[in-house]
């Protein structure tokens, strides 16, 4: 699931992080109140499915036998969770700093 909202939340979430379902999806330090309002405004309508690394890619068995973006488009769809991202996107936020 954190892997769909991660890549959903591209302009607000740190990019290149390590994505999985037991870490915290990092936000970029300028996201505020009023930006994450903005951020997530349409997302429920965008939702995204994960980018997916070259190293998933030669690690899918049978990978080679695949068209890469068919590779990739397959492992995308096995990690995206959009109903629990489309969930998350509608519970309320707190917002903490760690400095």
């Amino acid at each position: 699931m954190n892997a769909t909202f991660a890549a959903t939340l591209d302009t607000g979430a740190v990019p290149g992080q390590y994505v999985d379902d037991r870490w915290i999806i990092r936000l970029r330090e300028d996201v505020t109140v009023r930006t994450w309002s903005d951020v997530k405004k349409d997302a429920i309508e965008r939702l995204c499915l994960p980018d997916i690394g070259e190293r998933a890619v030669r690690g899918l068995r049978f990978g080679e036998a695949l068209p890469p973006r068919l590779a990739e488009a397959t492992l995308s769809a096995r990690l995206a969770d959009v109903d629990s991202a489309a969930a998350v996107l509608t519970e309320p936020v707190r917002f903490v700093r760690w400095e």
